[in-house]
């Protein structure tokens, strides 16, 4: 009886797995790491769909088992709006899927090697600067914290200027500044376009501001709740699905600036990084041994992926 029992569960399970759907937020790197999921479990005999909302809309999804899997928890900039999600456990953080991501102020590197490593380096240099930061939309977190610098006159930035436009308008005047040499220090994020676009280095220092390690990010996904584990084929799939900052930025580079699909984006990142499937779909993990298979248990993923990409 106990084994009757047990194998019409796991019949269950296995079928309650089959749909995996995704929420994102609008954003380049998101999106193209959604989509090449979304696209890669298909393949694999999976049923997914993306569904693109606000972030809080998300977790209420997620918690109310709408949506299982959310690849954008960036922390610690969404730390509060989660906290109450974690604190009655309605969603679960799977891991990390980006480490070493930055917010914080950024110089080009002819400024950095110059000497100006620092925040604290700034007012000194203060006139070869003109006396600006320059930021991005009004109202932004980044900008908001760049005016507290200024008003708490952090290492002297009192008298500085925060410059407010967009993003697409920093970086013009960033590239500006660059094409004739000129020193500038602006709002620099990582994973972002900038960094493939500019030789750019980020500044130490303000870590009361800004965060340890020059504004570290980390980035979580984040699955309605006990899903990893009664799911562990995708559960191990989406533990392995790890990006480097540089992977992420240059995908988000080829959509932006390159006017390339989001999911051509992430086959092609594949493709001239074809140890990323091993990466994905070889590992083992905390939720299952032997690495990702089809969804019917008959075949491993990684040779199946990789035919599907015409990959060597």
């Amino acid at each position: 009886m106990v084994l009757v029992c047990a194998a019409a569960s796991a019949a269950e399970v296995k079928d309650e797995c089959r749909d995996v759907r995704f929420g994102i937020v609008s954003w380049p790197a998101v999106t193209v790491k959604s989509e090449l999921a979304k696209w890669m479990l298909e393949e694999l005999g999976y049923t997914s769909e993306i569904t693109t909302a606000a972030t809080p809309i998300i977790y209420e999804n997620l918690k109310q088992g709408r949506l299982e899997v959310f690849l954008a928890q960036w922390m610690p900039s969404q730390r509060e709006v989660f906290r109450k999600y974690g604190q009655e456990g309605s969603i679960d953080i799977v891991s990390p899927n980006l480490r070493g991501g930055k917010y914080t102020l950024a110089v080009p590197s002819y400024v950095y090697e110059a000497g100006i490593t620092s925040i604290d380096d700034l007012n000194a240099n203060r006139d070869k600067f003109d006396g600006k930061i320059y930021g991005i939309d009004a109202g932004s977190g980044g900008n908001t914290t760049v005016q507290k610098m200024i008003e708490d006159d952090y290492a002297g930035l009192g008298a500085w200027e925060l410059v407010q436009s967009s993003t697409s308008g920093m970086m013009v005047a960033v590239g500006n500044h660059i094409e004739h040499d000129d020193w500038i220090v602006f709002l620099g994020w990582s994973p972002h376009p900038m960094n493939i676009m500019y030789d750019m280095r980020y500044l130490a220092g303000a870590s009361d501001y800004w965060g340890p390690n020059k504004g570290e990010v980390i980035v979580n996904t984040v699955v309605r709740s006990g899903y990893a584990w009664s799911c562990p084929n995708v559960g191990q799939f989406l533990d392995n699905y790890k990006w480097r900052p540089q992977e992420q930025s240059l995908v988000m580079h080829w959509v932006l600036n390159e006017d390339i699909d989001y999911l051509d984006a992430g086959k092609r990142i594949v493709r001239e990084n074809p140890e990323l499937l091993e990466r994905w779909l070889q590992a083992s993990g905390i939720y299952q041994t032997g690495g990702i298979r089809t969804a019917d248990g008959e075949q491993h993923a990684y040779e199946l992926i990789a035919d599907a990409m015409d990959l060597d």
